[in-house]
């Protein structure tokens, strides 16, 4: 008997995809970038400047966007196609972060790996941003870091600077997104990295291997908000638990009832709370109706184990679950299935695998 594993679906065929759109900006080798285009609401947000630098077949790119609303939590995505100097598209990224402080500008920046022998000659880059919340609400201070030191050591640039934890709370691998300029400020390369601890009032080095074209002149650190981060300590204090309302097993049923109905929302209410704040609700009923949901009837438990402690997928949160085995009946064929279930205040709760949590976030 084939068995199939719980993601947030018990198919194959309900994978997930995303959606994009929005404003552009251009950057060469040899000139500024023009005009950004105004075909994204400037009221979320502004592409002001992009680049990239190149070391052998591996490009960083790049861009400086602007949040100008007074909120934080929108879902910052921006696309990356890399030119040739006849103008063909060698290669095109795109790299989904949030807007972590309000009225602010935000580096985004991500590695594209082109073939042996290729060479950019532009960038041109493209931004959406959906004010919808898949992130925190909660701004992320600016945390104090000292000027960046550059290093070259084999042909290959680093930076490097100390971080200070102002916070009362340790930092667990904040996103850190490093941008460079050559002599013209003209941008030239950068490089990410997400330091394992910064410990709570404490400082840290951080080191960040770098992608540039020549030398640069300087350089300058963005950090940003770590994937937990919703003004609290989510990473090591998990949602309290009070007494259980039913079984985690008549919870599984309920799920797989909602999957046959289709009832999407009444899922996601049931969600686990850590991964409501990758996945928004309206992302989550849209991917789900992008797909064709085969036909599950619920048949019967078959056993349920608690497991101390199981990690909660696109997070750093492992929490006591309960793993519930079951048979479902899908196409007259009775095959057995499984999914980890999560006690939070009370409530049993699901979750989603991290492909899932890519697909569905896009």
């Amino acid at each position: 008997m084939r068995r199939l594993s719980l993601t947030f679906c018990i198919a194959a065929a309900l994978a997930l995809s995303g959606c994009g759109g929005g404003s552009a900006v251009e950057q060469s080798s040899g000139k500024p970038a023009p005009a950004v285009s105004t075909s994204a609401p400037t009221e979320l947000g502004t592409l002001k400047e992009s680049g990239f630098g190149q070391r052998d077949e591996y490009v960083w790119v790049t861009a400086v966007v602007h949040n100008n609303s007074k909120y934080v939590g929108q879902t910052v995505t921006v696309n990356f196609n890399v030119l040739d100097q006849a103008g063909a598209i060698l290669k095109s990224e795109s790299q989904v972060e949030a807007f972590d402080r309000p009225e602010a500008d935000h580096i985004i920046g991500t590695q594209v790996s082109l073939n042996p022998g290729e060479k950019a000659a532009k960038v041109e880059a493209t931004l959406d941003v959906a004010a919808e919340g898949t992130f925190s609400d909660k701004p992320f201070p600016t945390l104090p870091t000292t000027d960046v030191s550059l290093t070259k050591e084999f042909g290959a640039h680093k930076a490097s600077f100390v971080l200070s934890n102002t916070l009362g709370q340790p930092l667990k691998s904040p996103r850190i997104n490093v941008l460079c300029r050559d002599a013209a400020t003209k941008i030239v390369g950068g490089g990410s990295t997400y330091p394992d601890l910064v410990p709570a009032g404490g400082k840290s080095k951080v080191e960040a291997n770098l992608l540039v074209s020549g030398t640069p002149k300087t350089c300058e650190a963005f950090v940003g908000a770590p994937s937990d981060w919703d003004g609290t300590d989510a990473a090591t204090t998990p949602p309290t638990s009070a007494a259980p309302k039913g079984t985690a097993e008549a919870a599984f049923k309920t799920w797989v009832q909602q999957l046959g109905k289709k009832d999407w929302k009444g899922q996601y209410q049931t969600l686990v709370s850590a991964q409501k704040k990758l996945v928004s609700q309206s992302k989550y009923v849209a991917c789900r109706n992008s797909e064709t949901t085969p036909e599950i009837t619920w048949v019967k438990a078959l056993s349920a184990v608690n497991e101390a402690k199981s990690p909660i997928p696109g997070t750093k949160l492992s929490m006591p679950a309960t793993v519930v085995k079951a048979q479902v009946s899908s196409g007259g064929i009775k095959v057995p299935v499984d999914a980890h279930m999560f006690l939070e205040d009370g409530v049993w709760k699901w979750s989603m695998t991290q492909e899932n949590i890519s697909n569905c976030r896009g």
